[in-house]
């Protein structure tokens, strides 16, 4: 089985045994190695203290399966998939499952294997701090101010 969480209701969390997910053509199967919870966006579903008309209303649609940040590794793969992938570690948007399964283009292999898994997890803040400087142009040297959250 494939134990998940799942937000049952308002402040309430269950682990329930989910049907195992079977790849298909160009998705990997991934075991769970690490996940991380958003404390945005799940936190915020989870809690339930949110305006009804809002997008966290729009979104708290109970029960709610949450998902962020995941680290896992290859165990299997679909047909006509590159069986190479088999054993990899990766990075993905996964679920708070047991195993997820994911198409090829939407992982990132982590090569590098002194990076723990509790490290790796946070990849989508590093994205979004790189993003901000991609999009500013800011160049080495240069000195900026960040406010707000």
């Amino acid at each position: 089985m494939n134990v998940a969480v799942i937000f049952t209701e308002k402040k309430k969390i269950a682990l329930k045994n989910t049907a195992m997910p079977d790849p298909g053509e160009g998705e990997l199967l991934i075991k769970s190695l690490c996940t991380l919870i958003s404390t945005g966006t799940e936190l915020s579903v989870l809690s339930g203290d949110h305006e009804t008309e809002s997008i966290w209303g729009d979104i708290s649609k109970f029960p709610f399966e949450p998902g962020y940040n995941h680290i896992g590794r290859v165990v299997a793969v679909g047909p006509m998939t590159d069986s190479q992938w088999i054993g990899k570690r990766v990075a993905s948007s996964g679920k708070h499952t047991a195993y997820i399964v994911k198409k090829t283009e939407e992982i990132k292999p982590i090569t590098r294997d002194e990076i723990p898994d509790e490290h790796a997890v946070f990849f989508t803040t590093a994205e979004i701090v790189m993003n901000g400087v991609r999009k500013s142009r800011l160049c080495w040297g240069e000195s900026v101010i960040v406010y707000g959250l």
